[in-house]
């Protein structure tokens, strides 16, 4: 409102004010005129200063209420010059630091800082006064009388009455948060390591029944194999004998699915085409997709070579779109996509192995994704736990055996998920600067080998028995021995009736690579297969003085044996 329309408006009110205290004053009668208007100023004055008084209570209100404010709040606030003093500090700063605000004031700010956080108080302060734009750092302040305690500052630029440059800080005490940070942290490290420990239980385990597993199984497969051979058996006899065999192949299957979760999947990695290796995993895929399925591919042309294994990446891709295919319950697609992508760039988010953490600079990424009903966040712990299964013709290995693989190879596998929305599963692998191999692989040629003597190392008697009919049958003498003590006795009596030892790994007293080595200290070249319940990378593990000319798994089969046998003793030939 104008000056004049405010003087007019005090005008009338003390006007009004004044007809209650004398009579209007009339043209003819000058001096009750001028004492009339003496009376309308006065009562003006008199507004004027109640307004006055109003306003300075009002405005004392005010700042009262902006110190409470200013001094009670739950954050530091500071004010402080360039050089980095002090200028200003309400209670609460005070208070966090357990010192009189005016022992505050005109202090530099590092005074209260850790020394060892100093230069992350340096390096902002710097950017704030070199950029102008607003900083927040984390850092430890030094409180009297007591240690250390983290605090969040938040400062920007401002100017004084004077025009001169100044800062403004925010003091918070995030000790509590930082606290319940570490917890989190601490807990999730202990899950991590819970987690880690299973593994390696899980190893153990899978490693001792899977030695045992295979050994029952070579007694149950040689034993058929025998049997089979028998040509008095009928039609009906020899199909049964068949089906026996088959169950046999597959627990032995079972076994070495196992293995390959906990990352102890045999076989060498060489430099593959990764690309060559989709494409014609997709079609050899399309034939076997359900028939309201599609399986959609895109980016396959990419020129990426890894260092793998072919055929436990084809498992990996084969369990991850079967997987992805059953998540439909009707008509579906399935899609599929080679990429690149840089070492920080993957995500971090649901990804297995726990605690993995990129070596290379680029990755491949193998991405297969659906549609489909998607996975319940209380599935995704035990998501690759072997077994675990929301299907119920499932047998729960197909993702527990992807997340082997893929540890195997060095690399990750990440879940992105939501019920009703679907699930992208991404395959990680470091990808290769050498060029992929070409193998013209030469189909092995089984030789009559038979003569001469083999002597058979075994603990277990069952397989002793079996493995001894398997190797009469193939034409030699076979001389037994329980352990590799045993062995060595019967090796100094008969050294030169003995052609080939075949031994055990795990054994009482003196174990396979002990056995080897006493043994060809005696006959130096002496041609030696060692035969495991493990499989060959976890045998063949370590370093050796002296290893064997040929490696059989168990269970292992009449032409196993066959081949192992015309490769020890053809390599002792060269």
């Amino acid at each position: 409102m104008p000056d004049e329309e405010i003087r007019s408006a005090l005008r009338r009110r003390a006007e009004a004010a004044a007809q209650g205290r004398a009579v209007h004053a009339t043209e003819d009668f000058q001096p009750q005129r001028a004492l009339h208007e003496l009376r309308v100023h006065q009562i003006e004055l008199e507004m004027q200063n109640e307004e006055l008084r109003r306003a300075h209570e009002e405005l004392e209100a005010s700042r009262a209420r902006y110190v409470d404010l200013y001094d009670m709040a739950p954050v530091g606030y500071l004010t402080l010059g360039e050089s980095g003093l002090i200028l200003e500090a309400n209670l609460t700063a005070a208070t966090l630091l357990s010192v009189a605000r005016s022992d505050l004031v005109k202090q530099p700010l590092s005074r209260f800082i850790l020394r060892d956080d100093q230069d992350i108080h340096y390096l902002h302060r710097k950017r704030l006064l070199e950029t102008g734009a607003p900083q927040m750092w984390e850092l430890r302040l030094m409180r009297t009388g007591s240690g250390p305690f983290w605090a969040r500052v938040q400062a920007a630029m401002a100017q004084d009455d004077g025009g001169a440059a100044i800062w403004r800080a925010v003091i918070s005490d995030v000790d509590d948060l930082k606290r319940a940070e570490a917890e989190r942290q601490q807990a999730k490290l202990e899950v991590q390591n819970q987690q880690f420990q299973k593994a390696e239980s899980l190893a153990r385990m899978a490693g001792a029944i899977a030695h045992r597993f295979n050994n029952y199984l070579m007694a149950v497969t040689g034993n058929l194999e025998l049997v089979m051979g028998d040509l008095s058996l009928d039609a009906r006899s020899f199909q049964d004998m068949t089906h026996a065999m088959e169950a046999a192949r597959q627990a032995a299957q079972l076994s070495t699915q196992m293995l390959t979760y906990l990352g102890q999947a045999p076989g060498r990695h060489d430099p593959l085409d990764l690309s060559n290796l989709c494409r014609r995993s997709v079609a050899a895929l399309r034939a076997t997709m359900p028939k309201d399925v599609a399986l959609e591919a895109q980016n396959l042309a990419l020129d990426l070579v890894v260092s793998a294994n072919a055929s436990q990446i084809r498992q990996a891709l084969t369990n991850l779109v079967a997987n992805a295919a059953e998540s439909y319950e009707g008509r579906g697609a399935v899609h599929f996509a080679l990429k690149t992508i840089s070492a920080p760039d993957i995500p971090t988010a649901r990804r297995f192995p726990v605690g993995w953490q990129p070596h290379g600079d680029a990755y491949a990424c193998v991405e297969v994704v659906d549609t489909g009903r998607g996975i319940a966040e209380s599935d995704f712990e035990a998501l690759f736990d072997p077994f675990f299964s929301r299907k119920s013709s499932g047998r729960g290995l197909g993702l527990p055996v992807v997340l082997g693989i893929v540890r195997a190879h060095g690399g990750a596998i990440t879940v992105d998920s939501e019920p009703g929305q679907g699930s992208a599963f991404r395959i990680f692998l470091p990808i290769s600067a050498d060029a992929p191999r070409v193998r013209n692989k030469a189909p092995v040629v089984s030789r009559a080998v038979g003569g001469g003597a083999v002597l058979l190392v075994e603990d277990e008697r069952m397989i002793r028995r079996v493995v001894v009919n398997m190797l009469t049958r193939l034409g030699f003498t076979v001389l037994q021995a329980e352990d590799g003590v045993a062995a060595l006795e019967v090796f100094r009596r008969q050294k030169d009736a003995i052609r080939c030892v075949l031994c055990d790994l795990s054994m009482p007293r003196m174990g396979g690579w002990e056995t080897l080595a006493a043994l060809r200290e005696i006959a130096p070249g002496l041609p030696v297969i060692l035969a495991s319940g493990y499989d060959e990378a976890q045998a063949m593990a370590g370093e050796h003085t002296e290893l064997p000319q040929a490696f059989l798994g168990k269970p292992y089969r009449l032409r196993g044996l066959r081949e192992a046998l015309s490769q020890a003793l053809q390599r002792r030939g060269a």
